[in-house]
C-alpha cells in the first residue's frame, strides 16, 4: 500500500538543523511518528514528497523556514506576569503551556526565562527560522479506523 491523503503513515524519522548539522529531534526516543496524509497535521513539504512512497521508502527532505516552521516571530516572545502561574504545580525553563490570545486563539508557549516577578515565554515553534532536514523512513501505510477518520488524526489504541 503507498501513501496517499487518507492514509494512516507511520514513520521513523530525525530533524537536523542543515546548516550546523544539530539533532533537533528522533522519533528513536519516543517512538514512531504518525499521522493521516493530507490531514494538515505534519509538515506539508514532508508529506508531499512522501505521497505515493510506500514501506520501506527513506528519503532526506531540506525545507526553507518557510517551507518548515516559519521564521521566528518577535511578538511570540512575550512577558508575562509570575502570578499568571499559579494555577501550576510547578514551573521552570522549558515547561510548553498553551495561554489564551487576546484574539481568542490558543496558542503554544515554552518558558525561556524565569525572573523575580516575570515570566519569559517564547510562542514561536523551537524549530523556526532554521533550514532543517529531514530523514525519513517509513515504517508502515494503513487504512485509517472511522474513528480516526472523525478525530483527524491516527489514535493509540491498542498500542
Amino acid at each position: 500500500m503507498n501513501i496517499e491523503e487518507g492514509k494512516v503513515v507511520t514513520l521513523d524519522f530525525k530533524v537536523y538543523d542543515n546548516k550546523n548539522n544539530e539533532l533537533l529531534e528522533d522519533t528513536k526516543e519516543v517512538g514512531p511518528f504518525l499521522y493521516i496524509q493530507g490531514f494538515g497535521n505534519f509538515v506539508l513539504k514532508v508529506e508531499e514528497a512522501l505521497e505515493g512512497k510506500g514501506v520501506g521508502f527513506k528519503s532526506k527532505i531540506v525545507l526553507t523556514p518557510e517551507e518548515g516552521y516559519g521564521e521566528r516571530e518577535k511578538d511570540l516572545i512575550i512577558e508575562m506576569d509570575r502570578e499568571q502561574f499559579l494555577d501550576f504545580e510547578d514551573i521552570y525553563e522549558g515547561l510548553d503551556f498553551i495561554a489564551d490570545l487576546e484574539d481568542g486563539e490558543e496558542q503554544s508557549f515554552i518558558i525561556k526565562e524565569i525572573l523575580d516577578d516575570k515570566i519569559i515565554a517564547d510562542g514561536n515553534h523551537p524549530f523556526s527560522g532554521r533550514e532543517v532536514r529531514f530523514e525519513v523512513e517509513v515504517k508502515g501505510v494503513r487504512e485509517p479506523t472511522e474513528k480516526e477518520v472523525e478525530a483527524g488524526e491516527p489514535l493509540f489504541e491498542g498500542f
